[in-house]
């Protein structure tokens, strides 16, 4: 993980209101003393018990990536999934910086838009699920010879407690991810009207 990843991991964790502690100790200070004292913090969850998943997939659409590159967007995944709704907090979703929730199965999942390059066909996130997983989503998009788009998905997901870990052992699965790239992609054809409708106005 390089420091641009680092330092957008540490912006969603403020907009959520996490910071950042030593896993050894925590200062407090004391209001009526200029001293400070330190006391020993304990974690139930450590790096033995999280788990790590990486899984990558690709797809073709006939789009060309400059067209294609938009729909992988907090606004643009509005006009093939039905029931993304994003919030966004800042930016205007088409940039880098751009920071927004979503809420899916009793969860709500803090995004930070790390990279959003139209020239390089790029686009990089740091999502947040407190309590669930940490992680980033890349996406990244190449010409193919039929004149359209391979679209190449990348999640790495932490978990963030036990709970957590059963979840992505559960819905990141080899095949489990094999499928939900083969549903973008349906989702995503199913849906060029009115995708074609919304980028021709």
């Amino acid at each position: 993980m390089n420091i641009y990843t680092i330092n957008a991991a540490l912006a969603v964790f403020a907009a959520i209101g996490l910071t950042a502690c030593s896993p050894h100790s925590t200062t407090h200070s004391d209001p009526h003393s200029n001293q400070h004292t330190e006391q020993t913090m304990t974690y139930d969850f450590t790096a033995s018990n999280a788990i790590t998943i990486t899984r990558s997939g690709s797809f073709d659409l006939d789009m060309t990536p400059d067209a294609a590159l938009p729909l992988f967007t907090a606004p643009g995944e509005k006009l093939w999934i039905p029931t993304w709704e994003p919030m966004i907090l800042n930016g205007d979703g088409f940039e880098k910086g751009t920071v927004f929730v979503t809420a899916h199965a009793g969860h709500k999942t803090y995004w930070h838009v790390m990279d959003y390059d139209t020239g390089l066909h790029h686009a990089l996130y740091v999502r947040v699920t407190p309590g669930v997983d940490t992680g980033t989503v890349d996406v990244s998009l190449v010409p193919n010879e039929s004149g359209g788009s391979t679209v190449t998905v990348s999640y790495q997901l932490t978990s963030l407690s036990t709970a957590g870990s059963t979840l992505l052992q559960k819905n990141y699965s080899a095949e489990k991810y094999a499928q939900m790239m083969e549903e973008w992609r349906s989702m995503i054809v199913g849906s060029r009207d009115k995708i074609d409708a919304h980028f021709s106005r």
